[in-house]
């Protein structure tokens, strides 16, 4: 009504008395509260517009998702219904089918990788693989290497692709089982396993100790020990051609009891902290225990490791160059033995041990007693520079064997020296100086001695370059120390009148 004044005009100024500016103001109130309102709405309105349809995609994604599974179950269980076929075709285009479905179904790896190992396993249990008539243990081969070569590139870490920690291949068949290429399993178990071609396990592939108990291998067996293992079970393989098991350290207990191996069996390690056990084993080859080129050590001061091959037998068994020896047990052995060069500082037991076929002793050293009661030698036994402690001897003469007497009274041209178990003793020809030369000088011969004589060779006392590698550290150590020459030379030659080192030790011992 206001503004249809014909007078009208805004008071010029601001009474909030005055009616027209009441009713001004109040309106434009009114206008901006329905504007707000309006606003507010439309984004509500957009809001759950938003929502709708962000739920309507994710519905439609997880039903897309839903019907992918659905599709991949679908296509695994047609997939599985080929491995039961009878025809081995039937089952290999099965076998691609799962393979390739476990490329793509990253929630159904292990899925597919066990339903390969239970059809590897039923395989086994029901294919004569050593029946050369049956026919169908051709396409049966042919199969197996198939999935043995393609899981084992899916496990391999070049090809990620599968994510399985635990190899549990229990009772399979398997065509050549290389894992050179896996690793970091928390696992493998391959006991009771058929191998048709050869077994390789290298360092790294488990990080706790594999299982290889009752394996059956058709060829060779490689295994190189990993640090982290404290043990290894191998109990009645049976492999038709060599074993091999390497390593710098041998660093747990090996458990062989019961092999059978048509090749060779060797153990090429330097070091073994662990007890070897081959009892009741058959290797028709040779069995080679320790370095063929370094000395090797079966553990180190008092510490005792034992090997046991009682009642084995062998072609020829070999324990060549041991600077320190096990706790050896060949009884009830047969086969011929080689323990040239090897120090034994512990006892070794070969009652009724069958070495008709060749007794190699030459430069070996027995500390500790070895007994041959009732065995079995070869009517020519190599004893060049065998090496017999008291112990040793008695226990020679204690036992009942038939050629005794070639121990107790051998021919001239074989030398038998007693000898003493103490061994190196350079300690006593130390301190008969100590008091003479300086704290330091002595420190450092100590430690140059203690370290020749933790190699020490068998035959030390005989061997002029032992008697240089002796005095050579000596010099070494007065070089280290800043020692005057005149007590290097005592030094010297209180060794080589305390150890024998060289036949003229009175003529030194008269310069002293």
């Amino acid at each position: 009504m206001a503004f249809n004044a014909k007078d009208f005009s805004l008071p010029a100024t601001a009474n909030v008395a005055n009616p027209v500016l009441v009713a001004a103001t109040l309106i434009a109130g009114a206008l901006t509260a329905a504007y707000a309102v309006l606003r507010l709405r439309a984004h509500l309105l957009a809001e759950a517009r938003g929502k709708l349809d962000a739920g309507e995609g994710e519905r439609a994604a997880q039903k897309h998702q839903t019907d992918h599974e659905s599709a991949l179950i679908d296509r695994f269980f047609k997939a599985v219904s080929l491995l039961a076929d009878d025809h081995s075709i039937s089952r290999i285009a099965g076998s691609h089918l799962v393979l390739v479905l476990g490329d793509e179904w990253k929630n159904g790896t292990q899925r597919c990788f066990d339903v390969l190992v239970s059809h590897l396993r039923g395989l086994h249990e029901k294919t004569d693989f050593d029946d050369p008539a049956a026919s169908s243990a051709r396409g049966v081969r042919e199969e197996v290497r198939l999935i043995t070569a393609e899981l084992l590139r899916r496990l391999s870490s070049q090809n990620p692709g599968w994510n399985i920690r635990s190899g549990d291949f229990q009772g399979v068949v398997l065509g050549d089982a290389d894992f050179s290429g896996v690793s970091g399993l928390s696992a493998l178990d391959l006991s009771h396993s058929r191998i048709l071609g050869d077994l390789r396990l290298p360092v790294g592939v488990t990080e706790g100790p594999m299982k290889l108990l009752q394996v059956t291998c058709d060829g060779d067996v490689e295994i190189q020990w990993t640090p982290s293992w404290s043990e290894l079970n191998m109990t009645a393989m049976v492999v038709a051609g060599t074993v091999s098991l390497t390593g710098e350290k041998l660093g747990g207990a090996l458990t062989a009891q019961q092999l059978h191996i048509s090749g060779d069996l060797v153990l090429g390690f330097e070091e073994f902290q662990g007890d070897l056990l081959l009892d009741g084993s058959e290797v028709q080859g040779e069995i080679h225990v320790g370095s063929q080129t370094l000395h090797s050590r079966f553990g180190t001061g008092d510490e005792r490791i034992s090997l046991s091959l009682a009642d084995s037998s062998f072609g020829t068994f070999i324990l060549r160059n041991s600077a320190w020896g096990p706790l050896l047990n060949l009884s009830g052995a047969s086969g011929a033995v080689d323990l040239s060069d090897s120090r034994f500082p512990f006892e070794v037991t070969a009652n009724q041990l069958d070495a008709s076929a060749g007794l190699n002793l030459i430069r070996a050293r027995f500390d500790d007693a070895f007994v041959l009661d009732r065995a079995s030698l070869a009517e020519e036994i190599k004893t060049e520079g065998l090496q017999l402690s008291a112990l040793a001897r008695n226990a020679i003469e204690s036992s009942d064997f038939a050629l005794r007497d070639r121990f107790i009274a051998p021919p001239e041209k074989i030398v038998i020296q007693d000898v003493d178990a103490s061994g190196f003793n350079w300690m006593s020809a130390v301190e008969l100086v100590r008091d003479n030369i300086s704290a330091e000088f002595i420190s450092h011969i100590e430690e140059r001695m203690t370290a020749i004589a933790k190699d020490l060779p068998l035959d030390w006392q005989n061997r002029e370059t032992f008697t240089s590698l002796v005095m050579r550290e000596v010099s070494r150590a007065a070089a280290q120390a800043d020692a005057p020459d005149t007590d290097t030379q005592l030094v010297k030659n209180a060794l080589r009148l305390s150890l024998r080192l060289v036949s003229a030790a009175e003529e030194h011992l008269e310069q002293l």
